[in-house]
């Protein structure tokens, strides 16, 4: 088994050494996902699997960053090179310029969900965020559900919940799966 996962383990060392690594921040070899630092307002989930030669790759943050950074990510099977850096390939495919690690302040990022505080809740990580760019909040997906169950002025329509961002009031929107 260990063979197996030898690529994968490589290229998550080539992350953690040449990108701004953000969670987790002790990596072990269990560890196959990173949340890596896009820019100042995004983040991005790079998870690798040992039946993959290339990561997934999910963006997070405003809607108008992650929505044109993800479009691009859905061709990370066809453009992947393993003879390029995990950088390099990033930043091609992504077509923007990832932060160095040593000068990107970190504290900027906010990682916990805006509700519990937390990053990691029973194995889930916040994936909703606020679509204001100036917000840019994260959140649990239940822990936005509730939130907004609790709101008065929430409308649902059939999975869907409709209401206001707890920290900026701009209008934001969940869908429980």
């Amino acid at each position: 088994i260990c063979e197996h996962l030898t690529d994968s383990w490589n290229l998550l060392d080539q992350v953690d050494e040449t990108l701004c690594v953000l969670h987790p921040q002790h990596p072990k070899r269990y560890d196959l996902s990173r949340r890596i630092a896009v820019s100042d307002l995004a983040t991005a989930l790079f998870e690798v699997s040992p039946d993959r030669y290339y990561p997934k790759v999910v963006v997070y943050g405003p809607k108008s960053i992650a929505s044109a950074l993800n479009a691009k990510a859905k061709n990370i099977k066809n453009m992947w090179s393993s003879s390029r850096s995990a950088r390099d390939n990033l930043q091609d495919i992504l077509g923007i310029s990832l932060p160095e690690s040593q000068s990107f302040d970190q504290s900027e990022i906010k990682l916990e969900c805006g509700i519990c505080l937390s990053y990691d809740l029973d194995g889930d990580n916040p994936d909703q965020i606020c679509t204001n760019d100036i917000c840019a909040r994260p959140f649990h997906r239940r822990c936005l559900i509730q939130w907004l169950t609790s709101k008065d002025d929430t409308r649902q329509s059939y999975n869907t919940y409709f209401g206001k961002c707890p920290y900026c009031k701009s209008s934001i929107s969940v869908a429980a799966c």
